[in-house]
């Protein structure tokens, strides 16, 4: 199968499970029941408390995020090549483990859902019947 194949495939596995869900915005998500409060917003104030603080900016943050990021990545690729070379994984786990890795670095998902899993499972050809 090709990718833009799967990449259809999977699309269509998590727009079909979206769909059916019923989606609610902003507050009504949090509490489960519609907002009825009608008073003034106090968290868009103009005396905000955190005013005169000095604050970081937000680009170094992310920074740091990113450099820590990329070196759990090269010890977790590191890691995932040790057990391969010390057989301590089948082809099939291998196999599995890479073709996660290659959803999650071409959606750009750190954590693909259990939707997402299932998709990348059906397309490596898996059924219901071939696990038992």
């Amino acid at each position: 199968m090709s990718n833009d194949e799967l990449l259809e495939t999977l699309q269509d596995t998590i727009a079909e499970s979206r769909a059916t869900g019923q989606r609610r915005a902003g507050r009504e998500r949090r509490s489960g029941r519609p907002s009825n409060y009608g008073g003034a917003e106090r968290r868009n104030s103009s005396d905000d408390r955190r005013s005169g603080l000095e604050r970081r900016d937000s680009r170094d943050r992310r920074a740091g995020m990113d450099r820590r990021y990329a070196l759990r990545r090269g010890e977790d690729q590191q890691a995932f090549q040790k057990r391969v070379e010390e057989g301590e994984l089948t082809l099939e786990e291998v196999e599995f483990v890479r073709a996660v890795d290659r959803y999650k670095r071409k959606f750009n998902r750190p954590f693909p859902t259990w939707s997402e899993v299932l998709a990348i499972v059906k397309e490596l050809g898996y059924t219901r019947g071939s696990l038992s």
